[in-house]
């Protein structure tokens, strides 16, 4: 590309198998896409060792090719995705049979590295596993090439799109069996802050299950310190709200006993009843009578 091409494109570098954007300016130190685009690079192309600024995230789409960065060899396919990380020399070529064809964002920032990590790029983890089409990574790639126009709001589009990218890979980590599912800066605190709005909204048709993939953490270690903080499992809180509705409802309206057990959760009335019993020492119809009474009688 000449010098007049690029005055006359500044966002944009497009030739035969490639076609790329650069953001223009860095409105957020923090966080921010800098280029991305897509290549299908000819047999053998590669790109010569350097440190490169920034950290380029790519997802290969189809083919082959070979990652060298600190002394390992990764030999990569259609599948997988690949990270050069900020400051570190870096080789990579593609397959002399089969060139691989990819997609790839570039993140800068101070908190690039971070968020590289969540990713499943941890010290020494360059090559992964995508356990998410790489479809849906190109398809993100190809709306941000395709809005390169220099406004405010493309550029908020543009940095949407680069947020769902990353979002992708970090779920794609998530659903890997290496993966903790606890690299968040949520605290435990946070977490059953979380559980405990949840369930107070959805109470009536959900497990403690969906607790903890609404969350987006182990059930296990949901309850662990659930039953830390709250001195009670979560199972034991979810009824204990559902109970506390039900007890509104008899109290405050006419609605009958069954609209108000499939209302907290129940489907069968009779374990409704029997589980309201259990709490309250009394049926509740008689509850309700009980109350209904009380209140005549003032």
């Amino acid at each position: 590309m000449t010098d007049r091409q690029w005055q006359e494109t500044p966002s944009i570098f497009k030739g035969t198998n490639y076609h790329g954007i650069e953001y223009l300016r860095n409105k957020d130190s923090t966080f921010y896409m800098k280029t991305c685009g897509v290549q299908r690079c000819l047999p053998g192309y590669f790109y010569s060792p350097e440190a490169r600024e920034g950290y380029h995230l790519r997802v290969v789409l189809s083919g082959k090719g070979v990652l060298q960065v600190q002394g390992q060899e990764y030999h990569i396919h259609d599948g997988q995705m690949f990270l050069l990380k900020e400051g570190e020399y870096t080789f990579y070529q593609a397959d002399m049979e089969e060139p691989w064809y990819y997609t790839w964002i570039t993140y800068c920032g101070e908190h690039a590295g971070r968020y590289m990590q969540y990713a499943g790029f941890t010290d020494g983890v360059y090559v992964r596993d995508c356990n998410i089409a790489s479809a849906d990574f190109f398809t993100i790639v190809k709306e941000i090439l395709e809005r390169p126009h220099l406004n405010v709001s493309s550029e908020f589009y543009r940095m949407s799109l680069a947020i769902r990218f990353l979002s992708l890979a970090i779920e794609s980590w998530e659903m890997s069996n290496e993966s903790p599912r606890q690299n968040s800066d949520m605290t435990v605190d946070e977490y059953v802050d979380y559980a405990v709005r949840f369930m107070k909204s959805n109470y009536s048709g959900i497990k403690v299950s969906d607790v903890a993939d609404y969350i987006g953490i182990n059930r296990t270690y949901m309850s662990a310190i659930f039953k830390k903080k709250m001195y009670m499992s979560p199972r034991e809180y979810l009824m204990q709200v559902r109970m506390s509705k039900s007890q509104e409802l008899l109290l405050k309206t006419d609605v009958p006993i069954f609209v108000i057990a499939k209302e907290v959760g129940y489907d069968d009335q009779l374990a409704f009843s029997k589980m309201f019993r259990k709490r309250y020492g009394l049926s509740p119809e008689q509850y309700r009578k009980k109350h209904q009474d009380e209140h005549s009688a003032q």
